[in-house]
């Protein structure tokens, strides 16, 4: 049976309401946990100071007072403890006081408690994350201060930098040697909630602890965004503007982000800074060369930030082939760069792509024996063979519901509109009801979509347009986040969920409060243009789908 994320946990609500108290309490002791309920500012001061809680439902009307003082005396009093509040306040102003006041969830009265099972569980989650994190950093500020504990905080942080992500198929292979005790390359691979792989390489620049530190913002950025059905190339907008916030104006980061698309049949990659990535065909002959055309990340803000991404069709008798700069910039005994040439004469000599990297290895360690590793050093070789062969592996899994319905409708209003919340909750509950893989990725597919396109192009009204090239894409990026800070209390998206498991079917209704929207026909999305496909890819998806006039609706049926 699966675990009681609530078993054991303590609750504190504060409400004047006992209403409230018999329904919330209900709900939580049924999964095993402790509520202590209070009516009032002051014994909930009182309860805070003499015993410890795990999250504080709080009511922003009491008896004595606003919800908002007992806020003010957490932080005074250093009480660190998650806060949702549970209220009927629907002003916006009000919404912004709470949360620079620190609360972690906002949920309005009526409450819908199937919904405030996930919001609890989410706010429990980060908070434990959060906690983690913090312990970490003090960790690593402990012995940053320690010059002579170097090593040991090296193997430290890339331990955890490794465990936070899963480990890599064979079909993905990596070699990785830091020049000093601090590696300033990082790599990672991925399996994408919708199917699709995703790895990204990245190359900091300097050596030891200097570049290392550098590459730490965008591995988080990475870590936060990798399950929010954003696009690669989101992802790596936002490591760009990470970057360019908090690491020093001399201090830059080369990338390389592949992703393979299963369903698509297609490879986008972008190269922003890093040598070549190389496209090689069974015979381990060179296929493609894919250069860079992106400037490094942290070097310009987002509306100079223009990551070109090049698409090819995926080929499963074919391999990817890319590394950093320390692999043919390192010099022998004799003075001489590996260079592109020993690459090349590698790859000329192979008898099978698949031992590819390690003759690569075999090849760089011979020359450099003897001589100081001048550079950190990455190499990845991939095998779309092997890759599509695991994707379709596990396509092969089944559910075991056999019966049974399932509806579920949620209703996002103001500020809780951020698409991660939405796609978060939905993909939650795709998780919990076992769904077989196929399916489970087709559907987060749509969801991705469709809230994408309905908050974007629906609630902020933005138009597509911006993003017709890679020029404009980072002044689309900065608007929306610029009108996501307006969002208001009748901006919402209501969403609709229906499970069917003995046909095996899954109905989508998405409706939101713009003014709807025309969609462009298949024929007219212009290959470069970077709108337009992902409708077109929901199609491909879906077995029904139907738009309601004027265009804010939308209802998907997938199989």
């Amino acid at each position: 049976m699966p675990l009681n994320p609530l078993s054991g946990r303590r609750f504190l609500l504060v409400d004047d309401d006992e209403s409230y108290h018999y329904t919330i309490g209900l709900r939580l002791t049924q999964k095993d946990a402790t509520v202590t309920s209070v009516f009032s500012i002051q014994e909930a001061k009182t309860l805070l100071m003499s015993q410890p809680f795990d999250l504080i439902l709080l009511d922003s009307y009491l008896v004595d007072g606003l919800g908002a003082e007992l806020l003010e005396f957490m932080l005074q009093n250093k009480v660190a403890c998650p806060v949702i509040m549970i209220t009927g306040d629907e002003e916006q102003q009000s919404m912004q006081q709470y949360f620079l006041l620190g609360v972690s969830g906002y949920l309005l009265k009526p409450i819908n408690v199937e919904l405030l099972e996930l919001v609890v569980q989410r706010c429990l989650d980060a908070h434990l994350n959060e906690q983690k994190l913090q312990q970490q950093n003090r960790e690593l500020e402990q012995l940053l201060d320690e010059q002579q504990q170097e090593e040991e905080l090296a193997r430290h942080v890339y331990r955890h930098l490794s465990q936070s992500f899963s480990d890599q198929p064979d079909a993905i292979q990596s070699f990785m040697r830091s020049s000093k005790s601090f590696n300033g390359d990082f790599f990672v691979a991925e399996q994408l909630q919708n199917g699709n792989t995703l790895m990204i390489l990245m190359d900091a620049a300097g050596h030891g602890l200097a570049s290392a530190i550098s590459v730490l913002p965008a591995v988080s950025t990475i870590r936060a965004m990798l399950h929010e059905g954003t696009s690669m190339q989101n992802i790596v907008h936002e490591i760009n503007a990470k970057l360019c916030a908090e690491i020093p104006e001399d201090r830059f980061v080369a990338m390389i982000a592949i992703e393979v698309n299963y369903i698509q049949a297609a490879i986008s990659i972008i190269n922003a800074g890093m040598p070549e990535v190389l496209i090689l065909n069974e015979n381990g002959q060179v296929h493609s060369r894919i250069k860079s055309q992106s400037l490094p990340l942290g070097i310009v803000e987002r509306n100079d930030f223009n990551p070109y991404v090049h698409t090819h069709p995926l080929h499963t008798n074919q391999h990817l082939f890319f590394y950093s700069d320390g692999l043919i910039e390192q010099r022998g005994l004799n003075g001489e760069a590996f260079g592109k040439s020993g690459l090349t004469n590698v790859i000329r000599s192979l008898n099978s792509t698949n031992a590819l990297l390690n003759q690569v290895v075999d090849a760089f360690s011979c020359h450099s024996t003897g001589a100081q590793v001048e550079d950190d050093v990455s190499v990845c070789c991939v095998s779309l063979g092997q890759l599509h062969e695991m994707y379709q592996g596990k396509q092969a899994s089944v559910d075991g519901l056999r019966t049974g319905h399932m509806q579920l409708v949620l209703d996002f209003a103001g500020d809780l509109l951020a698409p991660g919340n939405m796609i978060s909750v939905l993909d939650d509950v795709l998780n919990r009801i076992k769904l077989n893989t196929l399916l489970r990725q087709k559907a987060f597919t749509v969801f991705s979509e469709l809230i994408n396109n309905a908050l974007d192009h629906g609630v902020l009204r933005l138009d597509s347009s911006l993003k017709h090239d890679f020029e404009s894409f980072g002044q689309y990026l900065e608007e929306r986040e610029n009108r996501l800070k307006t969002l208001e209390q009748n901006d919402r998206i209501r969403l609709t969920l229906g499970f069917e498991p003995e046909i095996g079917q899954l109905y989508f209704d998405i409706e939101d409060s713009g003014s709807g929207y025309q969609q462009i026909p298949s024929e007219q999305v212009e290959d470069e243009a970077l709108f337009g496909r992902g409708l077109n890819l929901v199609h491909s998806l879906c077995e029904q789908i139907q738009v309601f006039a004027p265009g804010n609706r939308t209802s998907v049926l997938i199989k």
